[in-house]
């Protein structure tokens, strides 16, 4: 015969045996936080990856469009310009979608995250006083040649620019340093604040795009440099 009271007393007693008592919670909780440290990172390091290799394919399209853009100029990249006629709109008949000329790690308001090579290493040394002149005033009106690069696969054509930069072009005479140090985000895609633990994308002129690490770009060799006394001087980054 079975007793009523007897029979929920039980029942009471296995449901509280069945529970978790505040150690066995907290040690849950623990656990939890633990794996949560753990993996949280991993997620961070694959969207790290997931925008730089964004970045990259967006930088390729823009590559291949300066390259399409010189077989229409008989050889010849965009002439240098200011900004409302300079080589991104000269590009974009090529590249199509605006949005190849932005980075998605690169968080600034600008709609571009890339600057070109101005090449004027080799025009300092090949025009003339006058024409040099003409050139840095934005009224030359030719681009670099693509023939007259003789390292195509070691000369960048761009590169990720410092985030709120308005440059157009890499110049090595501009500023107290130079634009390959004071304009050029060495480390766009790195962990945490650490601008020295990351690297950024770079295109070249032989249709190439390349992720290099801090500084590759300007050392041991310049490869933003065309002639070999700015190429053989590898910049000091600040």
């Amino acid at each position: 015969m079975r007793i009523p009271g007897l029979s929920v007393g039980r029942r009471r007693q296995r449901g509280l045996a069945g529970g978790f008592t505040l150690m066995e919670l907290l040690v849950v909780i623990a656990i939890i936080t633990i794996l949560a440290s753990l993996l949280f990172p991993a997620l961070a390091g694959a969207r790290r990856k997931g925008n730089q290799t964004k970045c990259l394919n967006g930088l390729r399209q823009v590559n291949l469009a300066l390259s399409m853009y010189a077989s229409d100029a008989d050889g010849h990249y965009p002439p240098r310009r200011e900004r409302a006629a300079a080589w991104f709109v000269s590009l974009m008949p090529y590249a199509k979608d605006v949005r190849v000329l932005k980075c998605p790690s690169d968080s600034s308001k600008d709609d571009r995250s890339y600057v070109i090579n101005g090449f004027n290493d080799h025009f300092q040394a090949t025009l003339s006083k006058e024409e040099y002149a003409l050139f840095q005033d934005h009224q030359w009106p030719r681009g670099m040649r693509e023939n007259d690069i003789p390292l195509p696969s070691d000369t960048i054509n761009f590169g990720e620019k410092r985030q709120g930069s308005r440059h157009v072009h890499m110049d090595f005479t501009q500023g107290e340093n130079g634009n390959d140090v004071e304009e050029i985000d060495q480390g766009r895609h790195r962990v945490g604040s650490n601008e020295a633990s990351g690297g950024s994308n770079f295109a070249f002129a032989d249709g190439s795009v390349r992720y290099l690490r801090y500084g590759m770009s300007v050392r041991p060799v310049n490869l933003w440099a065309v002639r070999d006394e700015w190429r053989n001087a590898p910049a000091r980054l600040q």
